[in-house]
């Protein structure tokens, strides 16, 4: 059967407050890791394109325990080994609405491995070297002006460990969540439409550099679909990807759930991303306890989630905001940008914008559908 324009999909109660949900015990696990989870943490693969140019060569250097391996690769390699993607297709909104199957299942998943947090975990804190002047007066390196909601965390535990940094063949990063067995939910303009060859990266839980699952827990995509917004910030700024690996088979993935406006006001929903504003887009980033200040609804599923309380900036791109159903945490859009809308000339409202509506709940449901594991 398929999905009507505007159909909401998920449940229309409102989702549990945050209070209550950060008061809920650990659920723990069995701790006993997927066979190839554990496997693909070992490694790190490289990727070259042998098309008319020379192969890799590999090379034993040294002797004994002083050996070493040396890999050469062409210099030239334009995919700068990555692994190239297969397929990018723009499609009107109501193509994905008639395409998605709509009995197939809106909840998260968690493996029986897998322990359950439901307030991530901060680093430990490092303390900051002690500065002195010339005449030995002690002196903090560094002062913060204002207020950031956000705040570090490192934590692969579920569901925490299933949002991670998006990287793109332009040069761009931003962030991501897994919906799917091989499903990545980002936003629409984190795909490099157009290019060819082109390539994305995911990494889940990244944290200064690679993944906290294990070294080569990551995927590169192979195929994404989404609506192209040609640079324009609108409620269409969401794209589904397929991944070469099935990180959310292993790792579990998150619901989706439609958005009501009944639940404007309530600070239901959290954000995860990767800012360059905290710490260099090195380490992601949590804020919780954030609200919907008001809606604009596009044609065909498209609807802006506009909120003051949200503190986003770049790198952020990408980024799920949920909330809790029982214990299911569920996207109800990705981060998409921001807004400035002049009413009148000393009237300005200034807001940030996650991108969701049926068409993104639709889109969700067709990537189930159609990329299944």
């Amino acid at each position: 059967m398929s999905i009507r324009p505007l159909t909401f999909i998920g449940d229309r109660d409102a989702p549990d407050p945050l209070s209550a949900v950060h008061a809920r015990r650990p659920i723990l696990g069995s701790g006993k890791l997927p066979k190839n989870l554990v496997e693909i943490a070992k490694t790190r693969s490289y990727y070259v394109r042998a098309k008319d140019k020379p192969s890799p060569s590999i090379e034993p250097l040294g002797k004994g325990n002083e050996r070493v391996w040396q890999v050469s690769v062409p210099a030239a390699d334009d995919l700068r080994g990555a692994r190239p993607g297969l397929t990018l297709k723009r499609e009107k909104p109501e193509i994905f609405l008639k395409e998605a199957d709509k009995t197939v299942a809106y909840s998260g998943r968690r493996p029986d491995w897998a322990d359950a947090l439901f307030v991530p975990r901060r680093p430990a804190v490092e303390a900051p070297p002690v500065l002195r002047r010339f005449n030995g007066r002690r002196v903090t390196p560094l002062w913060v002006f204002g207020a950031d909601d956000r705040w570090q965390f490192r934590d692969p535990s579920w569901p925490w460990g299933l949002v991670g940094r998006v990287f793109n063949n332009r040069g761009f990063s931003g962030s991501g969540a897994l919906i799917g067995d091989r499903l990545l939910m980002t936003a629409g303009h984190m795909v490099p439409w157009g290019d060819s060859p082109w390539w994305m990266r995911f990494v889940p839980a990244y944290y200064d550099g690679a993944s906290l699952h294990g070294a080569g827990v990551e995927s590169y995509v192979s195929d994404a679909r989404g609506y192209d917004v040609h640079g324009n910030l609108t409620g269409y700024d969401w794209a589904v990807c397929r991944l070469y690996n099935p990180l959310g088979s292993w790792l579990g993935y998150f619901g989706y759930n439609g958005y009501s406006d009944a639940w404007d006001g309530q600070p239901y929903w959290s954000i995860i991303g990767y800012p360059a504003a905290i710490a260099n887009a090195e380490r992601p980033s949590f804020q919780g306890g954030i609200n919907v200040n008001d809606t604009d609804g596009d044609s065909n599923g498209g609807e802006e989630l506009e909120s003051e309380t949200a503190d986003i900036t770049g790198g952020d791109s990408g980024g799920p905001m949920f909330g809790w159903w029982g214990n299911d945490p569920r996207l109800v859009g990705v981060v998409a940008g921001e807004e400035e809308i002049d009413f009148l000339w000393w009237t300005v409202e200034k807001d940030n914008v996650m991108a969701g509506g049926s068409g993104f709940t639709s889109l969700a449901a067709w990537g189930r559908s159609n990329w299944p594991l």
